[in-house]
């Protein structure tokens, strides 16, 4: 499989890394996953697209190897990271032809296109879209009572987050259900930029590259507007609805405002790592249809 190259994009107070599979004369792909991953985790479904697709993966202000300030008690929504992904988008040669994302990289990716003179087609696996209740109490004084409800932004800070060397790392994430069940080499891929090495106590120790606050913190961030980017991008954005535990609540919201639906069964809501060929064939499907990504 080919392997990506890495880049940096320096930007305020820091700078965004990225991983690239150029392909000169195809396509460009922008890339961005879920909250608490890396664009490493994406690699399985990426290198699929390889040679079909000009690729750069992004890790998002807080994840991965970038190296942007992430302060929790700041964030409120996840216009930031929109902001960073145009950061990027103005930085690079040429403009992605085609955005894909996972999750709150998905929802991010819209964001961004809600800001975009002209977005381009946008393949989005899993966007957290959450009812409409929970973006207008998240401009509210009741917020904190509706974000107490949420729960996995607690769960999130609860995560163990240290160990003696990687290998430890892998053994915990592979007794989890959840993880067992992926494909060989996707939990290793999240785990090549999602530990980074420190000291602690006079020791060498491995921690999340994604603190445990920063990414509960981004479960309770919701002060976005995912309705209005959605009706700026109308039928140029498609969507992967998982069939079992789907973050895509509001989907007829989506619908309304032109998006395309799709619905992949046997798949949960970590469909790119569970499914990594799949989702892969899925977004190359959305290149086809948007007259993109011709046969590598």
């Amino acid at each position: 499989m080919t392997q990506p190259s890495r880049l940096i994009i320096p930007a305020p107070g820091g700078a965004i890394a990225a991983l690239a599979w150029p392909a000169p004369g195809r396509p460009r792909l922008l890339a961005a996953h879920g909250n608490g991953f890396n664009a490493m985790t994406l690699k399985p479904v990426l290198e699929t697209l390889a040679g079909r697709f000009d690729i750069i993966a992004v890790d998002l202000r807080g994840h991965g190897r970038t190296t942007l300030p992430a302060d929790p008690k700041a964030l409120s929504g996840w216009d930031i990271y929109a902001e960073d992904l145009l950061h990027v988008m103005a930085a690079l040669d040429r403009p992605p032809d085609l955005l894909a994302g996972h999750s709150m990289g998905a929802a991010s990716l819209l964001l961004a296109a809600g800001r975009m003179d002209a977005p381009p087609p946008l393949a989005l696996v899993e966007p957290v879209v959450l009812p409409p209740l929970i973006y207008l109490a998240a401009r509210t004084p009741l917020w904190p009572l509706f974000r107490a409800r949420i729960g996995l932004g607690e769960r999130a800070r609860r995560r163990a987050n240290g160990w003696a060397a990687p290998q430890d790392a892998l053994a915990r994430y592979s007794a989890k259900p959840a993880m067992a069940a992926w494909p060989a080499g996707v939990l290793e891929a999240y785990l090549e930029d999602g530990l980074v090495e420190g000291v602690a106590e006079g020791e060498r120790v491995w921690r999340l590259a994604c603190d445990p606050a920063w990414e509960g913190a981004n479960f309770e961030a919701c002060r976005h507007d995912l309705m209005t980017a959605a009706a700026h991008a109308g039928a140029r954005v498609h969507v992967l609805k998982a069939q079992a535990g789907s973050t895509v609540i509001n989907a007829r919201g989506l619908e309304r405002r032109g998006a395309q639906i799709s619905i992949m069964d046997g798949v949960g809501h970590l469909a790119p790592m569970e499914a990594p060929g799949r989702v892969a064939q899925w977004i190359a499907g959305v290149g086809a249809r948007e007259g993109l990504g011709g046969k590598s």
